[in-house]
C-alpha cells in the first residue's frame, strides 16, 4: 500500500485495523502511505485527508509514525473567518440553519409569546438570525431566548449580542444563560413561556454516553415543547469496531473536503477548513473512548431516542430549498429526517420532532 489512487475514496485498507497492535508489517504499510502523502498535500484533499487520518491513527495506537507534519499545524486563517465561512458559504451548515430557522419561525407562527432553548448557543449566531427573522410574526409580542452552553466566553458573547439588538426589534426580547453542558443541566429550573421551540444545532452528539443523551431527550419531552429541532451529522462514529469506525471517518470527510474543494473560496481557507475538521479526525481516531465527543451518531438513531420518549417525527415542516451547492443535494429520506448527500454518502440530518 505506497500509492493512493487518485478517483477512488477507498484508498485505505481497514485489515490494517483488525488487531490493538500495529506488527512490522502494519507499521511499514503505514509509513509508506504517510510518506506518499507527505508530498503535495496542501494541493491534494486526498492526500491531506490521508494524512490527518495516519496521524489520529499514530495518536491512538502509537505505531511509530510520524505524529505530525508542520503543515498540520497551519493557524493561518482566524477561527472567527472560518466559522463565517460555514455559516455563509458551507452548504451543510448554510442551508441545515436556513431550512431551521425557517422551522422556528414557522413553529411560533400567530403565537403572542414564545420561547426558544438553544441547546449549544455558542455565540449566538444562529439566533441572531431567528430574532431578525421573527420580525415578520406580526402578533409576536414578547420573545424568550434561553441558551445553554459549556464554554462561558461564547455564552457571554451570546448575551453581550442578544442584548445589543434587544431595543431594535419590534417585539419584547429576554436572554436567559446558562453555563453548563446539556447533560448536567437541570431542565426543572426553566421558566417557559409562551410557544416553545427546541433547538440543538450539531450539539447533542457531544453528550459522550448513550444513557445521558437518552435522559435529556426525556427531560426535553417533559417541556412538551411544540417542536423539538436537530441538526446532526448522520455517521456513526460510535462504532466499538475500530476498523470499521475508521472506514466510516473517512468516507464521511472525504465528502466533506470534496465540498470544501468546490467552495468559492481561496486555497489557504480551504485548508484552514479542512484542518478544521482535521481536529474531529483526531478526535474519533485518535482518541481513548472516554476521552472522545465527537461521537456521531446516524440520524436514523436519533429518530429511534425521539420516538422512544414520545416525540413524533414531522419532517414536513421542514422546508428544502430548489437546489443547493457544490455538488449538495437536499432530500426527504423516508425515515424521517431532511438529509445533505454529496455523491452517495448523506453527511448530515435535520429531525423536526413535536
Amino acid at each position: 500500500m505506497n500509492t493512493l489512487q487518485a478517483t477512488k475514496p477507498q484508498v485505505l485498507n481497514p485489515d490494517i485495523f483488525n488487531s490493538s497492535e500495529f506488527n512490522d508489517i502494519r507499521s511499514n504499510e503505514l509509513q509508506s502511505l504517510f510518506n506518499y502523502c507527505n508530498s503535495n498535500q496542501e494541493t491534494d484533499s486526498q492526500k491531506l485527508i490521508a494524512t490527518l487520518l495516519i496521524n489520529a491513527t499514530h495518536k491512538r495506537f502509537q505505531t511509530g509514525v510520524p505524529q505530525e507534519h508542520i503543515y498540520l499545524k497551519n493557524d493561518e486563517v482566524p477561527q472567527i473567518q472560518l466559522f463565517n465561512i460555514l455559516i455563509e458559504k458551507f452548504p451543510f451548515v448554510k442551508y441545515s440553519q436556513v431550512i431551521t430557522n425557517n422551522a422556528i419561525i414557522d413553529t411560533i407562527g400567530d403565537s403572542a409569546e414564545a420561547t426558544i432553548i438553544d441547546i449549544g448557543i455558542g455565540q449566538g449566531v444562529q439566533m441572531m438570525q431567528v430574532i431578525e427573522k421573527a420580525e415578520q410574526l406580526p402578533h409576536l409580542k414578547k420573545l424568550h431566548i434561553i441558551g445553554i452552553e459549556p464554554f462561558k466566553e461564547a455564552l457571554e458573547m451570546a448575551k453581550r449580542n442578544i442584548s445589543a439588538i434587544s431595543n431594535s426589534v419590534s417585539f419584547q426580547l429576554s436572554f436567559t444563560g446558562y453555563h453548563s453542558f446539556i447533560e448536567e443541566f437541570d431542565f426543572d429550573q426553566l421558566d417557559t413561556r409562551g410557544a416553545l421551540v427546541v433547538n440543538a444545532s450539531l450539539a447533542l452528539h457531544h453528550i459522550q454516553e448513550c444513557s445521558n443523551r437518552e435522559a435529556v431527550i426525556a427531560s426535553i419531552r417533559k417541556l412538551h415543547p411544540k417542536a423539538f429541532i436537530l441538526i446532526e451529522p448522520n455517521v456513526n462514529h460510535v462504532e466499538r469496531n475500530f476498523a470499521k469506525r475508521f472506514m466510516n471517518c473517512y468516507h464521511h470527510y472525504y465528502n466533506i473536503f470534496q465540498v470544501i474543494d468546490r467552495l468559492d473560496i481561496d486555497a489557504t481557507d480551504k485548508t484552514g477548513l479542512k484542518l478544521f475538521f482535521g481536529r474531529e479526525i483526531e478526535d474519533v481516531i485518535g482518541k481513548e473512548e472516554k476521552d472522545r465527543f465527537e461521537k456521531h451518531e446516524k440520524a436514523i438513531s436519533w429518530i429511534h431516542r425521539l420516538e422512544s420518549a414520545g416525540f413524533t417525527m414531522n419532517e414536513s415542516i421542514l422546508q428544502s430549498p430548489v437546489s443547493s451547492e457544490c455538488g449538495v443535494e437536499i432530500n426527504f429520506h423516508h425515515e424521517g429526517f431532511l438529509g445533505f448527500t454529496h455523491e452517495q454518502e448523506t453527511v448530515l440530518a435535520v429531525m423536526y420532532a413535536n
